[in-house]
């Protein structure tokens, strides 16, 4: 546990989702090949569409419509719909199509696995703080074991542009009925999580259990962890 600034009295806990309560990096591998071979057993002309297509397809229209940039939902949906378009469906077909593997996909996407030490240190603090997610991602939390612990979920898209710009943060103090200052958001990203809770006004914790150096910070949080059990001793 390392300190770099002064803690101020907090009323809620916010969490990132993706990488700092579950390892997201499996459960994403295993949601993008059960998607690609999907595509392939049910609709077999769709063998085109692989990892670098769909890529090539979504940096197409995400610089025709960067606001498809904060929103991970409708940017899958859209690339969906215009590979399977390229692939000779109608483009309403096309749509129906994308929203059904979509939906698989998602499936796929909610099937993580919470390690016992986070929901130690959840049941423990949801005893004494209001606690919130603020994700970029598109994870279907409400099917999940995560949901019982959240009062207020925040995803970027529907409820405002990525963090680290301060839509969801802004959202969450006014939603909640909270000053800026008294929610500490916790998070892995240097960028999206630290300077995105830094910059809106928050606190922030940077849960650093990857090995970084303090000196990729953009911009100090209030304290370093390597352990999100360490949430326990600090609060």
């Amino acid at each position: 546990m390392r300190f770099y600034k002064r803690m101020a009295p907090v009323k809620v806990l916010s969490f990132d989702l993706d990488d700092t309560l579950y390892d997201n990096v499996p459960v994403m591998t295993a949601a993008e090949n059960w998607l690609l071979q999907a595509l392939r057993n049910d609709y077999p002309e769709s063998t085109l569409l692989g990892k670098d297509n769909l890529a090539a397809i979504k940096r197409r229209l995400i610089a025709e419509e960067p606001a498809l940039a904060h929103d991970v939902s409708a940017c899958r949906l859209r690339v969906l719909a215009e590979g399977l378009c390229q692939q000779g469906l109608p483009k309403d077909k096309a749509e129906q199509l994308a929203e059904t593997f979509y939906q698989g996909f998602l499936a796929e996407r909610g099937k993580i696995v919470v390690p016992e030490a986070t929901h130690r240190v959840l049941t423990e603090l949801k005893d004494k703080y209001r606690l919130a997610v603020i994700t970029n991602g598109n994870m279907p939390l409400e099917h999940t074991e995560l949901a019982p612990y959240f009062e207020i979920v925040l995803k970027a898209g529907p409820h405002g542009r990525m963090k680290p710009a301060p839509d969801l943060f802004d959202r969450l103090a006014q939603q909640a009925g909270v000053d800026h200052g008294e929610i500490l958001h916790i998070g892995d990203h240097i960028n999206t999580d630290v300077a995105g809770a830094v910059h809106s006004g928050c606190q922030a914790v940077w849960l650093n259990d990857n090995g970084r150096t303090e000196a990729d910070l953009q911009c100090l949080p209030q304290v370093a962890l390597t352990r999100l059990e360490h949430l326990l001793e600090l609060l």
